[in-house]
């Protein structure tokens, strides 16, 4: 019993001991110069601003500059269906087609220029795949170079019929006069023209915009707003589809006989005819959907709408349902010829006549 009181007793004594030292070193902690600084500033916590972070991608190559102050510029005999790749680091970048069956590459207060030559044509020796390099292999012998391009300006010129592949990180990217583009990229506008058979392009922020070209569309913003006018298909089958998170989607003149649009928080507009057949797709979350097509419209209409609905064309057998939040309408124009189906949960659907100029 004497050993075990014994125990508890320096217990106690310890306990009481680790205490008073505790407290000595926390006087002088609050009484410290670093202490005192601290007190000063810790009413004004300091404002942390977390600059948003973009994309990029994530490269162990080292960039190749120019050998001249000012330029770069390479050329390449190819054949009139080369396939052409790149990637660009930074810079605009504009391609165009002519008559030559050749590449010309040109970089302004930028990488070096050069081409890798991935296949050719058995029969003519001609290149019929071709990566543009942000270096020169003939020349260049660092070790891991960038492939990239990246300058001020970036120019290629390239035969009409071919095809371009574009990958990117911050350029704006216009292309005009070619058989078939991709361009993906991290940030910038896309304006392509004049595409004969067939586009994809995607950048996360900024617009896209396409005219005057034909062939199965896809069109991806995440930020920005997509225009489209003057296209049409270039095949049987061919879909167009426009989707934005949250930009606004213009349609003018696409005469795709299926479109697959969408938004969640943009507006839609689209002006124009449903074709014979065809199946048209617009869905918002919040925005409003615009429609402003013929007076002869032929088109069966299914649609769903938080907001209201209002048609400026007779509508024949309407069906309409109220829900808690959404409402339905099953309705026809004309003889029904094409099926349209329209959604938004928190917008407006409306329905306007626009006159079409006959097509000569």
């Amino acid at each position: 019993m004497e050993k075990e009181e014994r125990e508890k007793v320096e217990m106690i004594f310890i306990n009481t001991i680790t205490q008073k030292i505790s407290l000595i070193i926390f006087a002088l902690l609050l009484f410290s110069p670093f202490s005192f600084a601290y007190a000063q500033t810790a009413e004004v916590q300091p404002k942390i601003v977390v600059a948003p972070v973009k994309q990029k991608f994530k490269r162990k190559y080292k960039k190749v500059k120019s050998g001249s102050e000012t330029s770069a510029e390479k050329s390449i005999a190819v054949d009139a269906n080369v396939n052409i790749s790149l990637c660009v680091s930074e810079g605009n970048l504009k391609i165009n087609g002519w008559e030559r069956n050749e590449i010309r590459a040109f970089v302004n207060n930028g990488s070096e220029v050069g081409f890798n030559v991935r296949e050719k044509n058995k029969q003519s020796n001609k290149a019929v795949w071709v990566k543009v390099l942000g270096f020169d292999p003939t020349k260049n012998k660092e070790t891991n170079p960038d492939e990239c391009l990246s300058g001020e300006e970036i120019e290629l010129d390239v035969p009409r019929g071919a095809t371009v592949d574009v990958i990117g990180q911050a350029s704006e990217t216009r292309i005009e006069s070619v058989v078939k583009v991709s361009v993906n990229i991290v940030g910038g506008d896309i304006f392509l023209s004049d595409i004969e058979r067939g586009i994809y392009a995607k950048t996360y922020e900024g617009d896209v915009t396409v005219g005057k070209s034909g062939g199965a569309m896809t069109l991806l913003s995440t930020t920005g707003n997509i225009v489209g006018f003057n296209v049409a298909p270039s095949g049987i089958g061919d879909i167009f589809k426009a989707k934005t998170s949250s930009g606004a989607i213009t349609l003018q003149s696409v005469e795709h006989r299926q479109m697959e649009i969408g938004s969640n928080s943009g507006s839609m507009k689209f002006v124009g005819e449903f074709l014979s057949g065809g199946q048209y797709t617009f869905g918002t979350q919040n925005g409003s959907i615009l429609l402003a097509i013929p007076q002869n419209s032929s088109c069966k209409i299914n649609a769903s709408f938080g907001g209201t609905f209002n048609s400026e064309l007779p509508l024949l057998n309407v069906v309409k349902n109220a829900a808690s939040k959404t409402q339905s309408l099953s309705a026809l124009m004309g003889s029904g010829d094409a099926t349209l189906n329209l959604t938004t949960y928190s917008g407006a659907i409306r329905i306007k006549e626009v006159r079409v100029e006959n097509k000569k």
